[in-house]
């Protein structure tokens, strides 16, 4: 049998326990985080913008704004999951 516990030993566990599984959710969440959204670099964003305003300026005019705009948000969902993808195999292999 086990002994009885003090009311005050067992608040103070439990406000403990309490506090590592806030701290794992947190790092649990930056680890999601930095797989979703890695740190870019400065050097790929310049350029990224460029050809971004570029496609833009040829499918607006070629499609209409409504059709360039939906183009547009499937390319967009379809490029963050293939990152989300991405980001979550090298979290993986990492490990």
């Amino acid at each position: 049998m086990t002994a009885p516990v003090d009311p005050a030993t067992r608040k103070a566990l439990l406000i403990a326990q309490a506090n590592l599984q806030r701290m794992q959710a947190t790092l649990a969440w930056h680890d999601v985080r930095q797989a979703v959204m890695p740190p870019g670099s400065g050097v790929r964003s310049g350029r990224a913008r460029t050809v971004a305003t570029w496609v833009v300026g040829i499918a607006v005019p070629l499609l209409g704004i409504a059709r360039a705009g939906r183009l547009m948000r499937a390319l967009t969902i379809t490029l963050t999951v293939m990152r989300v993808v991405r980001g979550w195999r090298s979290l993986r292999r990492r490990r």
